[in-house]
């Protein structure tokens, strides 16, 4: 396990409360962030407590009869770490209560209100995100314990201010880790409402994952000192170990013929999974012959909706449309050596580890020119950027990957000496470990 110079982590045990809306096994980048620090803290003899939800996966927030509802146990020790699952509830009228309050959050926000009358209806509406049993009680027995806590994912903003009150009840730092979003205005809306600012500023450290939301923090009044721009990572032996046959037993599984792209995350329209398939769709139509893989939960959404378009968007990926579900970590590797590339056509992404991922198997990428993965991908030097939603771009973009060997190689290339020099999830947790190390200075100041 990697080493760091920090004075508190030299000088002592510490123990570290993450609080977040979801947690392993529940798939996504923040929770595979979250256990691969959770992990090194431990390792590196730390105590680390979770306190999260029962969700196992998106739909369980406020779907009553959601088939992996409730299958997590209450309490369990995951990989030394102590995990706390608060039970998720579902009020009248479930599960449209939670929708509402939502959009009712976001309808104040642009009333244009004084921020006194909004700050304490959106507190009140926040009890709804996510809507989960024992908060409060847990908040407070487990709080004095900690030395420093830590909360993620700022959208889920009950959760987020109720976890930035417990630590100034209790005179605990806080480490908060927004993930903002940062496209157009409705996205951001659900990350710069009054009191979700109010949490930054009062931060003892602030964490976004690119410069542009370093900047978003830095226009809402928090405080330079306080933010500290983190970087993720994958673990580079993750990629090591697969060979040639195991390559192709996985294409003829999965019937992968000819060209292939890959996309791994949620399979709904605003991670841009139904653009890829127009796109996919469009040049099929156009004799290119792409098949499309798709890895990730949310697979009925994509299956919705292409059952309402057109029939000849629907025969142009006859065949050549694999929804694959939620894939294990060995399948998702052996997914991303057999493709030719990945495109995550994303607004709501902070950072985007799945491209870090896929360069690590030396792929080219597609991203879009919105949040942390702007921040991440460098046009036509480690992948491509196009407009979100642009069905015509994308399309252009992958049949530039496709037809253009010499720059899908070169960008491929390029982007895996990026990630094996700067993206390592023990590169991560140094620089996390100097964000703790600040953050308990600052609150001892």
């Amino acid at each position: 396990m990697a080493q760091t110079s920090d004075n508190w982590y030299r000088r002592m045990s510490r123990h570290i409360l993450f609080v977040a809306p979801s947690y392993a096994p529940f798939v996504g980048g923040a929770q595979t962030f979250q256990r691969a620090m959770a992990r090194r803290l431990v390792a590196d003899g730390h105590r680390v407590t979770v306190l999260t939800s029962t969700a196992g996966e998106v739909a369980d927030f406020w779907l009553p009869h959601a088939t992996s509802a409730g299958s997590l146990r209450p309490r369990e020790l995951l990989d030394g770490v102590s995990v706390e699952r608060l039970t998720i509830s579902y009020p009248w009228p479930a599960p449209y209560a939670f929708g509402l309050a939502r959009r009712a959050g976001l309808w104040l926000q642009r009333t244009g209100l004084p921020t006194a009358i909004q700050r304490p209806l959106l507190r009140r509406l926040a009890r709804w995100m996510p809507p989960v049993e024992g908060l409060e009680t847990a908040l407070n027995r487990l709080a004095p314990w900690a030395d420093l806590i830590q909360a993620t994912d700022s959208s889920w903003d009950g959760l987020f201010g109720a976890t930035a009150a417990a630590a100034r009840r209790h005179r605990r730092p806080l480490v908060a880790i927004p993930l903002m979003h940062l496209s157009d205005s409705r996205v951001r809306g659900h990350f710069q409402m009054a009191h979700q600012a109010d949490v930054y500023r009062g931060a003892e450290a602030v964490v976004p994952l690119s410069r542009r939301e370093a900047d978003a923090l830095a226009e809402m009044g928090v405080a330079p000192a306080r933010i500290h721009i983190l970087a993720m990572g994958v673990d580079p032996g993750s990629a090591l170990g697969i060979q040639a046959p195991d390559v192709v037993e996985f294409r003829h599984r999965h019937d992968m013929r000819g060209r292939v792209v890959a996309f791994l995350g949620a399979n709904t329209h605003d991670k841009g999974a139904f653009t890829l398939a127009l796109a996919v769709a469009q040049l099929n139509a156009a004799g290119l012959g792409v098949h499309l893989i798709c890895g990730g939960p949310e697979r009925d959404q994509l299956a919705a909706f292409l059952r309402h378009q057109p029939p000849g968007v629907r025969s142009a990926l006859q065949g050549r449309l694999h929804l694959l579900g939620i894939v294990s970590e060995a399948d998702k590797h052996l997914l991303l050596a057999a493709c030719d590339l990945l495109a995550l056509p994303s607004r709501v992404d902070a950072f985007g580890i799945v491209i870090l991922e896929a360069w690590l198997h030396g792929k080219p990428v597609i991203g879009t020119d919105a949040g942390g993965i702007a921040d991440l991908v460098a046009p036509e030097k480690t992948g491509l950027l196009v407009p979100f939603g642009d069905v015509s771009a994308l399309a252009s973009a992958i049949r530039r990957l496709i037809t253009e060997p010499e720059l899908a190689a070169r960008l491929g290339t390029s982007g895996r000496q990026g990630v094996l020099q700067c993206y390592a999830w023990d590169k991560t947790y140094r620089r996390l470990l100097a964000v703790y190390s600040s953050a308990l200075a600052e609150q001892e100041a």
